[in-house]
């Protein structure tokens, strides 16, 4: 299997995390895997630091168990997740996700839908990407290995950028 070391830069901070296939696997399915990866992320990212501003001056000791979840989700969904050889999983993400929503719900009486936890905009800027690796831009319709060759224990960095409409 082949590792990909993922960056993808952000408005608000470059984000990275691993990600394993074949190296026989289609570059667009690479990239939807990857958009998706990178977007459950960047959400995840994103509610723990807007629960962080919104509720930090609340003291009470079910905010303790909110805090807890969201410092397990940030550790999890962290870059320094590449230095220690671990993958992100997709369904880890959506079970952060969902801890903390339920975590919030309780510590602070509301429903989810009250606490605006849902999808924000920014999501689905990771919905249309563009593949980068050593400076090419990886064509949609071709494999991961008419660029890396066949050896399925490469370690490449590949950069996400969003695709520019040919319209």
């Amino acid at each position: 299997m082949v590792v990909l070391h993922v960056k993808s830069p952000d408005a608000e901070e470059e984000t990275e995390f691993l990600y394993e296939c074949a190296a026989s696997t289609a570059v667009a399915d690479v990239a939807a895997a990857l958009g998706a990866l990178a977007g459950l992320q960047t959400r995840l990212l994103s509610l723990c630091r807007r629960l962080r501003a919104r509720y930090a001056d609340a003291g009470a000791a079910a905010v303790g168990e909110l805090e807890r979840a969201l410092d397990e989700a940030e550790a999890y969904a962290s870059k320094e997740q590449v230095q220690h050889n671990r993958f992100l999983s997709p369904r880890a993400l959506r079970e952060h996700i969902k801890n903390i929503e339920k975590k919030c719900a309780t510590a602070l009486q509301e429903p989810p839908e009250a606490l605006d936890l849902q999808k924000s905009s920014s999501d689905n800027k990771h919905e249309r990407i563009q593949l980068w690796w050593a400076g090419k831009e990886l064509a949609m319709d071709h494999k991961l290995c008419d660029y890396i060759g066949i050896n399925d224990k490469s370690k490449i960095v590949v950069k996400l950028t969003r695709a520019h409409d040919d319209h």
